[in-house]
């Protein structure tokens, strides 16, 4: 090819500029429409979100930019099947064309997966699965219902494994759909039978299966339901990988319908087992008391207590005579220094008789009414006096004073 200074020629520029006109401009390709799995989707720190679209043959960069991420109502991650609406675009530093997403929502599964989490969140909120809710089983149920799949091998499982562990309880059974559009009403259904049947346990199992086998234990009304249980529920639905919503809101989850048999009764050989450990200890606690108490007695036995039993009061009675010994000498002590004192006493009141005075010749003049008549003014002329003597008493008459 010559190089000729006459031909028109443009700059890549200017030809992507040119691709990039005639693609936007293009009615069909500014509102498109498109279905497709997320991969390699990154989200820089400008909020702008770049990724690639795809299906089993072909693929096409795509850019979300922040404005349009901030109104995602769920977060994209790789493998996610999306419904995208946007428009083809150019980059033109790159000449490469792009997909820009102005709107995106989850397509399938995936959006019932998202409005799954969203009612998860909700029912969170109100407490439908918190901790506090959650009742203790009984440790020796009497009656136990479950609810599951008719002739299913979860049932199966659930009865053979309960009556080998537990053969006296009593087992109700509420075959129900676990499967399908209906399958969500007719648990409901049994569930209402089972609040009727005095229950003490309530299964609900199924058992396994794929995400969209278990969308029935996932169901609202259900799930409100088994909140108002009036016996612990225990709940063996799916696996370690699938968690639903009956999952969270049961008092106990287990991963198999066996497990479920294995929490809702005791097993027999194990209580056998612990009885006759207790019946050992027991054993072995009366016989170590046994041993104990004969040593004790052997100790004992040798105490001259029991050899001599009279020394437990011979001691006594020599302290006794001792003690006895001790109150007549100051019993006799004490009276007689209570006897010297009443003899000295007498002497000086004998000192003190009046007799003794009158003996010597002295009298006691006295008035009618036996007064001692000490002065002259005690008395008046006329009056009739009273003298003590000796040896009796005169009455005579006062005639002068002087």
């Amino acid at each position: 090819m010559q190089n000729n200074p006459q031909r028109e020629t443009i700059s890549v520029s200017e030809l992507n500029a040119y691709i990039k006109a005639k693609l936007e401009g293009d009615f069909l390709l500014s509102s498109v429409y498109l279905r497709a799995e997320i991969s390699n989707f990154k989200i820089y720190p400008s909020g702008h979100c770049y990724f690639t679209l795809k299906d089993k043959d072909s693929m096409i960069s795509a850019v979300m930019w922040a404005s349009s991420a901030t109104r995602l109502s769920f977060r994209p991650k790789d493998g996610d099947e999306v419904l995208c609406h946007g428009r083809v675009g150019v980059y033109p530093p790159r000449g490469s064309y792009q997909f820009s997403v102005d709107q995106m929502e989850l397509f399938g599964l995936g959006a019932e997966l998202l409005r799954l989490e969203q009612l998860k969140k909700r029912l969170a909120a109100e407490g439908l699965f918190d901790a506090e809710r959650k009742r203790m089983l009984p440790r020796f149920p009497r009656r136990v219902g479950v609810i599951a799949g008719k002739d299913s091998a979860g049932l199966r499982d659930i009865v053979v494994n309960i009556y080998n562990r537990w053969p006296i309880i009593e087992l109700v059974q509420f075959p129900s759909l676990v499967q399908g559009k209906e399958a969500p009403k007719d648990l409901i259904a049994n569930f209402n039978k089972a609040q009727e049947a005095d229950l003490d346990v309530l299964i609900v199992a199924r058992g396994g299966g794929s995400s969209e086998d278990l969308m029935a234990f996932n169901d609202e009304g259900l799930v409100r339901a088994l909140a108002t249980s009036n016996c612990p529920v225990i709940s063996a639905v799916g696996h370690e990988v699938d968690v639903t919503l009956t999952d969270l809101v049961a008092d106990k989850r287990v991963s198999t319908p066996t497990g479920a048999a294995v929490a809702a009764v005791p097993d027999k050989n194990e209580i056998f087992q612990g009885l006759d450990e207790s019946l050992t200890r027991l054993q072995n606690a009366i016989l170590g008391r046994l041993e104990r108490l004969k040593t004790k007695l052997g100790y004992l036995s040798g105490r001259s207590f029991f050899l001599r039993p009279e020394s437990l009061y011979h001691d006594k009675i020599e302290k006794l005579e001792t003690m006895r010994h001790r109150l007549e000498l100051g019993v006799g002590n004490q009276m007689q220094r209570k006897s010297q004192q009443v003899d000295a006493l007498k002497e000086k009141l004998g000192a003190l008789d009046p007799f003794k005075v009158l003996g010597r010749g002295y009298s006691i003049l006295m008035d009618e009414q036996g007064k001692p008549v000490t002065k002259t003014q005690d008395i008046e002329i006329g009056e009739r006096i009273k003298t003590r003597l000796k040896d009796g008493i005169i009455e005579s008459q006062v005639v002068a004073k002087e």
